[in-house]
């Protein structure tokens, strides 16, 4: 097992350790090959990958980590203090501003949301993750209410604001929820409150059965 701690670039930043079976350097690359067993981790947050490359800048300090697995994982901690989990085929993590850009066959979990799509990047402020930015053709999302409910959704972009734990979908967006669906060119659910709100022609389809259902003590419209 290969093991290449690396210090801070400079006071308050949280070093990166990367653990691989193998590491060797190719010319061809100028990078790092890393091979078997790959984890790059950093404070809260962790990647691992089967194969992939650790770039270095002109200081000699790793600038960036590009990684492939079948699938490569990524989880991190959110602004909320929740575990964030991802997984795709590659995976590249960007040191300098902690961004995680994942693709090919991309799945982020958070509680019960899941969200599926092309390719997307994971943004991090004061030093844990905030927003999640996916594409897909569509991206898909889902996720279980407290009630039980399946509330299901997609885009050619879905954003993910942790911290307000709202999905922003942007182009050809849909909804379906236990009271209908709902379809525009912007959409936003709250998770929080099961709502949905939307602007760009906005379309509704209310069932009558769920306008019928009694409260049972859960408030409504």
């Amino acid at each position: 097992m290969t093991s290449l701690p690396i210090a801070a670039e400079s006071p308050g930043e949280e070093p990166i350790e990367i653990r691989a079976d193998s590491g060797r350097f190719d010319g061809s690359q100028g990078a790092t090959r890393l091979s078997g067993n790959i984890r790059i981790a950093r404070g809260e947050m962790e990647v691992r990958a089967d194969e992939g490359y650790a770039f270095q800048g002109s200081d000699r300090s790793y600038e960036r980590f590009e990684l492939e697995g079948d699938p490569a994982t990524w989880r991190a901690i959110d602004e909320e203090g929740e575990e964030v989990r991802g997984r795709a085929g590659r995976i590249v993590f960007e040191v300098a501003s902690n961004r995680v850009v994942l693709s090919d066959g991309v799945r982020i979990e958070r509680d019960e949301l899941v969200v599926e799509a092309d390719t997307g990047q994971a943004l991090q402020a004061d030093g844990r993750y905030e927003r999640i930015e996916l594409d897909g053709s569509p991206a898909r999302w889902h996720t279980v209410t407290d009630e039980g409910r399946r509330v299901e959704g997609q885009s050619d972009r879905v954003s993910h604001d942790l911290l307000n734990e709202r999905v922003t979908m942007d182009g050809n967006a849909h909804v379906r929820e236990p009271r209908g669906s709902f379809s525009g060119q912007r959409l936003v659910y709250d998770l929080r409150t099961q709502s949905t709100e939307g602007e760009g022609g906005i379309h509704m389809i209310i069932d009558p059965e769920a306008i019928d259902e009694p409260d049972n003590g859960q408030g409504g419209d």
